[in-house]
């Protein structure tokens, strides 16, 4: 498969917000103390602020509402905040403010938090904030072994809840010693890729995750592992699948554009390379995709000719087939 060049590819915690609504603060922390951060994943916040005539009587001029895309959170709360200080929502003056969201996570016990910053309440204005959150799932499940001293583990990518086929999105593990990425800490016995026996100790696992030629990475920080303990680590993508099920054997490769993208075409299509946001050769696989909206171009032979197929949905659980 060709890399996939995703342009959802993000730097360290570096989640993609409209412009006006600046996202920052983003934390990701497990209760036993791991801190969980991304390079070069799916995960992003999208941030919309709306505004409307203040009803007589109503005394909440701020109101927000969440969404979070898959299985990852089971609640949220949040705080608006000026100069870094809680205000009050009842009685909120017009101006500008911070917006605190904190989720309670659904798997390992943990929260995920963020700052959205120019949150604007004008004089008698109802502004409406609409934050949907799309990250991955990490979930750790311990048990007692008998492991002569040392702690086992084993990792699982799955596209999404209740999709554990892991032929094409393998994951890796590798151990660093905490704050020290340089060098890895190799295992005192490999099972295979990913799974085998460690010394007991904290460690940060970096989780390598590939999709397509696409490195992932998903730290898991200040993990400590102990003696004669089973760990299983699953990392779920919150991702749907994509599968071409339309029979031509001519059809060699399926490049991804944002929806829209065929319309803005005149004449014979072709590939748009500047707007493409990944490709796949391996065409009767279920690919891992992150949820969105697409226009994707078929390839037929070594280019002899390319269809459209618009405005495809990809959704967190689902597949789409291509035709």
């Amino acid at each position: 498969m060709k890399k996939l060049l995703y342009f959802f590819a993000l730097q360290t915690i570096v989640i993609f917000s409209l412009q006006a609504q600046p996202v920052s603060d983003y934390s990701y922390k497990l209760d036993n103390g791991i801190t969980v951060k991304t390079e070069h994943c799916w995960n992003q916040v999208w941030v919309q602020q709306d505004y409307a005539a203040l009803k007589t009587g109503d005394k909440t001029p701020l109101t927000v509402i969440t969404r979070t895309l898959g299985d990852l959170t089971s609640g949220s709360s949040f705080k608006l905040l000026r100069a870094g200080k809680e205000v009050k929502m009842l009685g909120v003056v017009p101006g500008t403010y911070d917006l605190k969201l904190t989720f309670k996570l659904s798997g390992k016990p943990g929260t995920l938090s963020f700052v959205i910053g120019n949150v604007i309440i004008k004089f008698q204005t109802k502004t409406s904030v609409t934050i949907t959150l799309y990250d991955y799932q990490v979930s750790i499940a311990e048990s007692p072994g008998s492991l002569k001293g040392l702690s086992f583990y084993d990792l699982k990518i799955n596209k999404f809840k209740g999709n554990a086929e892991q032929s094409s999105n393998m994951g890796i593990p590798s151990f660093y010693a905490k704050g020290k990425h340089d060098k890895p800490i190799h295992p005192d016995e490999s099972t295979n890729n990913t799974s085998g026996k460690i010394k007991p100790g904290t460690y940060d696992v970096l989780i390598s995750i590939g999709i397509s030629g696409q490195a992932q990475k998903v730290w898991l920080e200040n993990f400590t592992m102990k003696p004669d303990i089973n760990y299983m680590i699953a990392t779920n993508l919150n991702g749907g699948v994509i599968v071409y099920t339309g029979g031509n054997k001519e059809v060699k490769n399926m490049h991804l554009y944002p929806a829209g993208t065929s319309a803005k075409q005149t004449g014979t299509p072709t590939p748009v390379k500047n707007l493409e946001l990944g490709s796949y050769d391996n065409l009767t696989l279920t690919n891992a995709c992150p949820p969105g909206a697409y226009d994707i171009l078929l390839t037929f032979g070594n280019g002899i000719k390319y269809e459209w197929r618009k405005n495809l949905v990809v959704k967190t659980g689902s597949r789409t087939e291509v035709k």
